[in-house]
């Protein structure tokens, strides 16, 4: 990591995520149940999107994403990531941000939030964003201080390098799994998926030398 974080070198990069994936995340179904917790409480917004496309809302904890339409998505993200994901669950800075981060990626475009507009491919591109961003998270928690002598501007330009790695990867990996997943996910066949993508993921960059 500390020579990515240096050169900037994309086979660096693979060598690092590869390194990570075999070392501190123990490769494929160890890293991937690291992840289980994460999986199952962010797993909540993704399903409610999952079940808002077969009409199924509000979604079980009581929260309808209908009352957010007209909003900006920036604030109706806000709204669903405190929702599923609320202030004072373990590790909740992490699980939120990924995710707002997953949620915003899977709304791009919009200026205003449509809950009619939630389709099939919005809940394919929440729930692999989503498994890329707890990966990418848990590969940057070990990073130590490779970056110590990158500047911050730097810095930030290898983690979104990496973080574009990871998301290669994982949409690749992810798309047929979660589009033969049948409709109306539930929370915990969401977390399911999360747990098997992130494994094949983990045990894909394992190979990475």
């Amino acid at each position: 990591m500390k020579k990515f974080m240096s050169s900037g070198d994309r086979a660096d990069a693979r060598r690092a995520l590869g390194h990570f994936s075999r070392g501190s995340a123990g490769g494929g179904a160890p890293g991937a149940q690291r992840l289980a917790r994460a999986a199952r409480v962010g797993g909540g917004a993704i399903a409610a999107f999952s079940q808002a496309v077969s009409g199924q809302q509000p979604a079980p904890n009581g929260f309808d994403l209908s009352t957010l339409a007209g909003m900006p998505v920036a604030q109706a993200v806000d709204a669903i990531v405190d929702a599923f994901c609320p202030p004072g669950i373990v590790d909740e800075d992490n699980i939120r941000a990924a995710v707002g981060e997953a949620l915003t990626e899977a709304l791009e475009g919009a200026d205003l939030f449509d809950p009619t507009a939630i389709n099939n491919y919005t809940v394919v591109v929440a729930t692999r964003a989503f498994v890329a961003e707890l990966v990418f998270t848990a590969v940057i928690a070990e990073q130590g201080q490779s970056a110590e002598n990158a500047s911050p501007q730097q810095a930030i330009a290898r983690e979104n390098d990496l973080r574009s790695m990871v998301r290669e990867v994982t949409d690749v990996i992810a798309t047929p799994i979660i589009q033969s997943a049948g409709p109306a996910l539930t929370q915990d066949r969401v977390a399911q998926l999360v747990t098997q993508i992130a494994t094949i993921v983990y045990e894909e960059m394992s190979g990475w030398e």
